[in-house]
């Protein structure tokens, strides 16, 4: 059963209407099967880890992904056109081009990811000026649940008479935070490998009913939006813990993600009943819209809600079993393929989750 709204965190709520202009997406590379990427990395480094990585990858139902390495050096970075800020500029321009409108026309653009090509300048400002793109930017640095934020933002820039469009991007390039020669050692960096992936996606939105140019389509509306956390106290569930000034170096030669995976599957549940619950609050349910898109953790969140949530499987929408976990690209990746099946008054419900310190957002879609 969901929590009694008394006894719900202080959540960021707003009924305003913003309007979805277009969507696109950028995927790095031939998709990678889990046996592709397990015998490979056997062969390429001496190791012997493809059967516990198929068991892993089963269990995840992670069959594919994208990766913008290689893969052939134990240290290795993304290889050319398949940067952070390359791929979330190709996100970007595909995204405008299903609007109908030029860089130029864009007011605002926002970009959020864990894993940026640099700490300093962000990775939007190379974004920006990778498209040529001369307006205001920023940045937030936050993985699966970034979407929402950035939908916070947007909102106020749109609430101006005289906004633009606001175009976010989500991005994500972990595969480059993995050493192979640590699964000697580790097996959590086996689980990290078989189930994340790399992967940008855009959004272009503007304020509810102005038109901006004769050329410019209309998706849908984004409205009953919400955000929150149940991290107070709780340790993390996924983190980069070498890097910032608390620890500025990474004594493993490579900055690597940590998985606590116990953790997350206590924690997991309750973070996911924490947003129908707040959903709740808007007399949104699974029976009142056609579709539910949650976080893209792995392959098998259909499932995983139907037994956690009494949410039917056949309304979740799952794309991560074909290109895996992709973090902060996770729910607009989704987004933008789902919206081309939706029809028009169909509706979607997003629940975003991060386990980074078990933040949660989601919004209602109505397909025009």
């Amino acid at each position: 059963m969901a929590e009694n709204a008394s006894q719900l965190p202080p959540i960021w709520r707003s009924e305003q209407k913003i309007e979805v202009m277009g969507a696109g997406s950028f995927l790095p590379g031939n998709p990678v099967s889990t046996s592709q990427l397990l015998k490979h990395i056997d062969e390429t480094f001496g190791l012997d880890v493809s059967g516990r990585g198929r068991v892993y990858a089963d269990k995840l139902n992670i069959r594919n992904r994208h990766l913008c390495r290689d893969l052939l050096e134990p240290l290795e970075g993304p290889r050319a056109g398949h940067r952070n800020p390359e791929m979330a500029a190709v996100a970007v321009e595909r995204a405008l081009e299903d609007a109908g409108l030029t860089i130029d026309d864009i007011g605002y653009l926002i970009g959020h990811t864990a894993t940026p090509a640099t700490p300093i300048p962000s990775n939007v400002a190379i974004v920006a000026d990778v498209l040529n793109y001369k307006g205001p930017h920023m940045e937030l640095r936050q993985a699966c649940t970034g979407f929402m934020n950035a939908l916070v933002i947007a909102e106020g820039l749109l609430a101006s008479s005289q906004s633009k469009p606001v175009v976010i991007v989500g991005s994500e390039t972990g595969s480059v935070f993995f050493d192979p020669n640590r699964l000697k050692e580790d097996a959590g960096q086996l689980v990290n490998l078989v189930q994340m992936g790399d992967a940008a996606a855009a959004v272009v939105l503007v304020s509810a009913g102005r038109n901006y140019t004769l050329n410019s389509v209309h998706k849908g509306l984004i409205s009953k939006k919400f955000y929150g956390h149940i991290g107070n106290g709780r340790n993390s569930g996924f983190s980069l813990k070498s890097g910032g000034s608390d620890v500025p170096t990474a004594p493993g030669g490579i900055l690597e993600f940590s998985h606590e995976f116990a953790d997350v599957r206590t924690n997991g549940p309750e973070l996911f009943h924490a947003g129908l619950s707040a959903a709740a609050e808007y007399g949104l349910s699974t029976g009142t819209v056609d579709k539910i898109l949650p976080h893209q953790a792995n392959g098998l969140m259909d499932v995983l809600l139907e037994q956690h949530t009494g949410v039917p499987r056949e309304k979740v929408i799952v794309n991560a079993s074909e290109v895996g976990n992709t973090g902060s690209a996770a729910i607009w990746l989704a987004f933008a393929e789902a919206i081309t099946t939706m029809g028009q008054g169909e509706t979607l419900l997003a629940l975003g989750a991060e386990a980074t310190k078990y933040m949660f957002g989601g919004f209602l879609y109505e397909h025009c």
